[in-house]
């Protein structure tokens, strides 16, 4: 995990969690995460037998819509603070799962046929290498991954890492937030790069933002092993 990544993360567990999860049910975004629901439906061609894996569920509001739909979903995190939310939230299945440092096959008994890892914009290009490996080798044959990520084309200020990752440091005003978290930022063609010799691409669109761009999401197909 980047030093960037975990001083994120030790934000969160020191307090920065609790101000997202109050800041949530001040604005709970509910058309946001609705469309999400819909969107995974859609993917998943509406089929409740196909397991679901959430890396990084926050406060749980895509995984409880989920469940409250008789999906088969684990909700995880890293964060026991986030942890205690989606418990208190009502959802069911839940795991303490570090996606960048533990082991896939010791926490989970069964490969996913849907990997889900959404707004986990803190991610640097090494970061997310990891992922799209642990991604890849937690699907089932044929699984999907449906990821976002933020655009790099909307942050032209953002200052890059040695290894090639757009980034800055900031406030979310709009989220009143008080501490300064790592966002990263990918084009295109980075996210080619990351998916190449792994996942086809099965659904591409960007939203967000005034011209609907602030964000990459897509669903993404494991490739047959050669």
């Amino acid at each position: 995990m980047s030093e960037y990544n975990r001083k994120t993360i030790n934000m969160y567990n020191s307090g920065g969690a609790y101000e997202y999860i109050e800041n949530g049910k001040i604005d709970p975004e509910t058309e946001k995460w609705e469309r999400l629901f819909n969107y995974v439906q859609e993917q998943l061609l509406y089929d409740k037998k196909r397991k679901i894996i959430e890396f990084g569920s926050g406060c749980g509001e895509l995984a409880f819509k989920l469940q409250d739909s008789d999906y088969d979903v684990i909700a995880t995190d890293i964060v026991g603070i986030f942890l205690d939310e989606e418990k208190a939230r009502g959802i069911k299945n839940i795991k303490k799962f570090d996606f960048l440092d533990d082991d896939f096959n010791e926490v989970f008994d069964y490969k996913a046929d849907l990997i889900i890892s959404w707004r986990n914009p803190h991610l640097d290009m090494d970061d997310m290498k990891k992922l799209f490996n642990v991604v890849y080798n937690g699907l089932n044959d044929d699984g999907l991954f449906i990821i976002n990520f933020q655009n790099s084309e909307v942050h032209p200020e953002a200052e890059m890492l040695p290894n090639g990752t757009k980034y800055n440091y900031k406030i979310l005003k709009d989220k009143q937030t008080k501490e300064k978290r790592f966002y990263a930022y990918y084009s295109k063609s980075d996210i080619d790069i990351l998916r190449r010799n792994l996942f086809d691409i099965e659904e591409y669109h960007t939203e967000g933002g005034h011209d609907q761009n602030n964000w990459h999401v897509l669903t993404l197909k494991k490739k047959k092993e050669q």
